[in-house]
């Protein structure tokens, strides 16, 4: 890692000076493309004030306003597509009133050949949250990834930023305009599942830290509202069972939150082995969420099949959503009663908080059943979307909305997935670990050499029944390989 940050603080060096042996302004600016060579759909773009003034920036229909003092600048240039001339409009007001504009034309490469193409199969704007689809997508070689493709995509299905990386989950934005993603190197645990840790960094992919877990992070980061992180990890002879907490500033371990306590390690639920990763993987904890209105943790554990919410002090149980079987006399008092047993989750992912006490998750669906005679197939399965409303006076929960199953085992997904609730009451569901075998059926043998992978994208409304006014699509269409598309999670993002 010291050498990817090393390198970078040369590049940086070697900008400056080539910068500083000119005089740049606003009418004739330095640009660089892609400067920290992860990163070509962004640039940087440096010049120097006599006065403070007032800057817009026009790319295509994104649009950014930055309020400039006298002196050096460096600006981030963000939304080209790739393989065009693209035409960046600046507009420069100065605290004198006098005004002035330029032009900045940008040739962008295409993107590499491995990249999806993508499908926009409805596109209701009127309808759509605003924002773009940031999309933690890989390339997949069966269930291995073999090329990181983090992307954020518009209403018509353009890449506006892409992120060539080694990354494998987290790809968030952070509450100061930054974004945090897996570190570009491998824990060593559990091959290239787990990496080091994860760094921040800016659009144009310069890093500014490097947060490290001695035993690699696992799927999830979660920043906190006092800036610190939740991360999910394990430890020294568990897989993906513990959670801690990261301060900001120091970058050290300052909490943990060991589920094999929380919970029950012994309890047995899977009804077959083709699917779990490592023996030792009983929990497999995959997201989490804070809840701010009663300090408490959600998370979703794909292994156990449910969704726990604790206390984040004290780690009391509120209560855990997931199928009755199994639990023992400790934990039992905990797990709410389902109003209609149809609505139970399985192997899910992506906890919400709701309104008005509800909480949402995606529902992967696996197999639907820990008897293995009552066990789905893939082939009569689903996943969805859906969302809870919570009675802890009566011990119950019930299925208030859901989307997903109408549209039957075409986006059935045994792994990866995730939900997100909109401003406007909109629901963002990632469909991303779609399973086919070679000939397009669904399977869940995803350890199978022969499996494809399919990525969904659908924003709908939050009635019953939803719309859907957005869905795309990404999958190969070479039936002769195991190669495809996959994704863990999608959520609405600006620049």
């Amino acid at each position: 890692m010291l050498e990817i940050m090393n390198r970078q603080q040369e590049i940086k060096e070697a900008i400056w000076e080539t910068y500083s042996q000119h005089n740049y302004t606003i009418q004739t600016p330095f640009f660089s493309l892609n400067p920290y060579q992860v990163c070509p759909l962004s640039g940087l773009l440096m010049f120097f004030l006599e006065q403070s003034a007032t800057l817009e920036i026009e790319v295509y229909d994104q649009h950014y306003a930055y309020e400039l003092e006298k002196g050096h600048q460096e600006l981030p240039i963000l939304g080209l597509k790739a393989n065009k001339d693209n035409e960046v409009k600046l507009r420069i007001t100065y605290k004198d009133g006098t005004k002035a504009t330029s032009n900045l034309n940008i040739k962008t490469s295409p993107l590499p050949e491995s990249y999806p193409a993508i499908e926009v199969r409805v596109s209701n704007k009127a309808q759509m949250e605003e924002g773009l689809f940031s999309l933690s997508l890989g390339r997949s070689e069966g269930v291995k990834t073999i090329e990181a493709l983090y992307s954020i995509v518009d209403e018509e299905g353009e890449v506006r930023w892409f992120y060539t990386g080694m990354t494998a989950h987290v790809f968030r934005k952070l509450k100061n305009g930054n974004l945090i993603v897996d570190a570009p190197i491998s824990s060593g645990i559990c091959g290239a599942y787990t990496s080091a840790g994860f760094i921040e960094m800016d659009f144009l992919g310069h890093i500014k830290a490097f947060y490290r877990l001695p035993n690699g992070l696992h799927h999830d980061v979660y920043e906190l509202p006092n800036g610190n992180f939740l991360a999910i990890t394990q430890g020294d002879e568990t897989k993906q069972d513990l959670l801690v907490e990261i301060e900001r500033e120091s970058r050290r371990i300052i909490k943990e939150w060991n589920f094999r306590g929380l919970l029950d390690q012994n309890r047995q639920t899977v009804i077959d082995k083709v699917s779990v990763n490592h023996p030792l993987d009983w929990l497999h904890l995959n997201a989490i969420v804070y809840d701010e209105g009663d300090n408490s943790i959600v998370a979703t554990s794909r292994n156990q099949s449910c969704m726990i919410k604790f206390d984040k002090d004290t780690s009391k149980i509120h209560w855990i959503i997931a199928p009755k079987e199994g639990w023992n006399e400790r934990l039992n008092p905990y797990v709410l009663e389902a109003m209609d047993k149809s609505s139970i989750g399985w192997a899910p992912h992506t906890p919400v908080i709701g309104k008005e006490g509800t909480v949402l998750m995606f529902d992967n669906g696996n197999f639907r059943s820990y008897d293995l005679d009552q066990a789905r197939h893939a082939y009569e399965n689903f996943s969805r979307g859906i969302e809870y409303r919570i009675d802890l006076e009566s011990g119950t929960f019930e299925k208030i909305w859901s989307y997903g199953e109408e549209r039957g085992n075409s986006l059935y997904c045994p792994y990866l997935g995730s939900i997100s609730l909109l401003e406007n009451n909109n629901r963002l569901m990632c469909f991303g670990g779609i399973t086919k075998d070679i000939f397009g059926g669904p399977t869940d043998d995803m350890k199978s050499n022969r499996m494809k992978n399919e990525v969904v994208i659908i924003e709908t409304t939050g009635d019953m029944p939803a719309e859907v006014v957005f869905e795309m699509a990404m999958r190969d269409r070479d039936i002769t390989r195991p190669l495809g598309y996959k994704c863990y999670r999608c959520e609405k993002m600006t620049f």
